[in-house]
Order: structure tokens, then sequence, then C-alpha cells
């Protein structure tokens, strides 16, 4: 059984997985990682497709299992049994060459999912393209609009790195055991260039953390929380500036807004 202690969860309907398999659209000059690679259902499936498959699986009960059995697969893959979380999203850390092709891909337990794709997001790492299975509510957050209900602090942090897309649902009845929530494939690929300044980032990350710790209330009251050293006519003044309605809620600024406010906040600090 899946361990359930690691939000383990095998896809292991085959239609499903073939779906998987053509959003990746994996070419033979290109290397994979896969988070989690469990049983290898898609593991096996998709390494014929490319140059390399590195697995990322912390399980040691599954990274003996692909060891056993991934040779039967193609002798283009590599067990690495490490936490996901403790990846380093660098090409020298994941021995990718520097023009060689990226692609990402997984099937992401709830627990590991912001942080990892925080993770990835704020990386210099260049990918072409990831595509994760993930809890549905999860995708719709990360891929809101402003003003809408599910619009969050992890739609604005991977927004201003990633584009993102829901391209299908899954059912629980195509997992075994089946979860108790319906499941979403999503796509990210890097923007050309970061939305967001690198040298801004932490600033940038501060600012969205503290604008939806209260997201009821107006965005202006969380920031006087967030940056003590502004005043309130600071505060009125920079929401102006970067054309944020004075009583906006955290929810209602676009991804674009937080950048511009982080690079007025940064501005006046100085």
């Amino acid at each position: 059984m899946p361990g359930q202690k690691l939000g383990q969860h095998w896809l292991a309907d085959h239609h499903e997985l073939e779906k998987i398999s053509s959003f990746l659209r994996l070419k033979n000059d290109e290397s994979c990682i896969e988070i989690g690679g469990g049983k290898g259902a898609l593991s096996k499936l998709i390494a014929k497709d490319c140059k390399r498959l590195i697995i990322y699986e912390i399980d040691s009960k599954w990274s003996d299992h692909l060891r056993e059995h991934s040779p039967k697969w193609g002798d283009n893959i590599l067990i690495r049994e490490t936490d996901a979380l403790q990846i380093r999203w660098d090409r020298d850390s994941l021995g990718i060459e520097n023009n060689e092709p990226l692609v990402i891909t997984g099937n992401i337990p709830y627990y590991i999912t912001s942080p990892l794709f925080l993770s990835l997001a704020y990386s210099t790492l260049d990918f072409d393209r990831a595509i994760f299975l993930i809890q549905k509510e999860v995708a719709e957050r990360i891929c809101a609009k402003h003003g809408d209900s599910e619009y969050s602090r992890l739609t604005v942090s991977l927004g201003a790195f990633l584009i993102t897309e829901i391209l299908s649902d899954v059912p629980p009845e195509a997992f075994k055991p089946p979860p108790k929530v319906m499941s979403s494939v999503i796509s990210m690929v890097r923007h050309d260039e970061p939305l967001v300044p690198l040298n801004l980032v932490d600033l940038f990350e501060r600012l969205v953390k503290q604008s939806f710790h209260m997201r009821r209330k107006m965005l202006r009251n969380n920031l006087k929380s967030a940056f003590p050293e502004l005043n309130n006519s600071d505060i009125l003044s920079l929401l102006a500036e970067a054309g944020i309605q004075r009583e906006a809620r955290p929810q209602e600024v676009s991804v674009e807004s937080y950048v511009k406010l982080a690079e007025l906040i940064n501005v006046k600090s100085k």
C-alpha cells in the first residue's frame, strides 16, 4: 500500500497516464526530472521518449522497487533517493548540462506543493516546461485571476515567475487508493524574464506573504504590519503610484501591481 504519511495516491488509470505523457511532449534530446516515481507507472511510459529520466523518490521501499524494475524500461534512468524539498534547482546540482533541454514532472502530494513550487519558481533554473499532477483546489489557486476567490499568496508568488495553466482534471477513481478530492494536471513555463527583479525577490515575498496574512483586510492595513517603517501617508502614496485603489483587498491586486509596489517600497526604504 502507498504510504499515507507521505500523501501517496498512485495514478493507476492508463488513459490518464497517457494523457500526462502527451502533455509532456518529450523529445529524445531532452532530459526529464520526475518527482516521486513510486511504482514507476509514469516512469516506464516516458523513459523511452527522453534522453535521460532522473527520478527523485524519498521512500526507500519505492526507490528500491524502481532500481529493481527500471532496467526493463530503459538504460537511461537514474534513481535518486532524495526528499524533493531538498532538491537544489540548479543545473550543476541536478547534473544537467547547460545546453540540455529540461522538462519536469511528477504527482505532487498536497503537503509539499507550495514549498516545492516556490523553491522551483525562485530558483534561476531554466527549464522548458513542467507538467504536474496536483490537487485540483491547489491548481485553481495557482491559476486564479486577481479578483477570483481562489486568488492567493501562491498565485502571486508563482505568477511573478511562471505562466500556469490547468490542462485537465483527474477523478479520484483514477488513483489507488482513491483520494477524497479531484486532481488536476497543471503546466508551468517560465516568463521570458521574471516579472520581479531577482534582487527584490526577498522583499517581494515578504510583501506578498504579509499582504495575504489577513486577506479580508484592506491591503493598506496589512502593509502597516509588513513595513512598520512606512506611515499612513507613505502607504497611500505608494498604492496610488502603483495604480492600486486605496480600498483594495489583497485578492483584488494583480501580480504586476504587487511587483510595482515592491519596487516602489524598495526605493522608498533606501
